[in-house]
């Protein structure tokens, strides 16, 4: 009996693979945060769920050669620094693994857009592509508040911890809940800066909902029209 074939992901499926990786570093984080907060494994854990995340999302979002190969170099790096932080302990470095999740997801979402909001055409694949847009804009939020720690560590109240992957699942939780404008303020931003960026993702959330559904709405109507004429 032969053997069938490894399923290859494809411009029609690839945005589902990208999207269970983005759940999962999402579900892992809020499991570490539960089980592990704190603790040497707990930041382990966290390090490799953003590579592992990122080497999906390479396989998934591959649209392009640049962003391809700059997607595997992203990836290389961010590995190696966080290989050097954790088990060398260069602390210092831990900036530039933040660094390196925040351009790989701007590529990531820039590619997303271009294939799921500006192709032209709406499929199963596009309305799963734009759930992982809006994903994406919370973890660049995210990320952005973490570079913004490692710098002004007072730029927010109501956190524990002392490294970056300490701060990483409340972080998160509170990036998506400012991106739905929920503000539920059991974490505050008490910096300029930490507020400006807060206020900026609040906006951009709903902007972003706006252009998604019309988007989505006109490309409907002009395959409606064409598949008529």
């Amino acid at each position: 009996m032969s053997k069938q074939p490894p399923k290859r992901i494809t411009g029609k499926d690839n945005f589902s693979y990208l999207l269970l990786s983005l759940i999962l570093l999402l579900f892992s984080s809020a499991c570490v945060e539960q089980f592990f907060a704190r603790t040497a494994l707990g930041q382990s854990l966290v390090l490799g769920m953003t590579v592992v995340t990122m080497s999906i999302g390479v396989l998934s979002v591959k649209s392009s050669s640049f962003a391809f190969k700059s997607g595997l170099l992203l990836v290389l790096g961010t590995g190696v620094t966080a290989f050097l932080v954790h088990v060398l302990d260069f602390i210092g470095l831990s900036y530039l693994h933040l660094i390196f999740m925040l351009l790989f997801y701007i590529i990531t979402l820039k590619e997303a857009a271009k294939q799921a909001l500006f192709s032209g055409s709406i499929t199963k694949n596009n309305i799963i592509g734009s759930i992982c847009i809006y994903l994406l804009l919370g973890l660049i939020w995210a990320t952005l508040y973490l570079l913004l720690m490692e710098f002004i560590p007072s730029s927010f109240n109501g956190l524990n911890g002392t490294q970056w992957q300490d701060h990483f699942p409340n972080l998160i939780y509170f990036s998506y809940v400012t991106l739905t404008t929920s503000g539920f303020g059991d974490l505050l931003a008490t910096t300029p800066l930490s507020r400006f960026l807060v206020y900026m993702e609040s906006i951009i959330g709903t902007f972003y909902m706006a252009i998604a559904v019309s988007s989505l709405v006109g490309s409907a109507i002009n395959n409606r029209t064409n598949h008529v004429l």
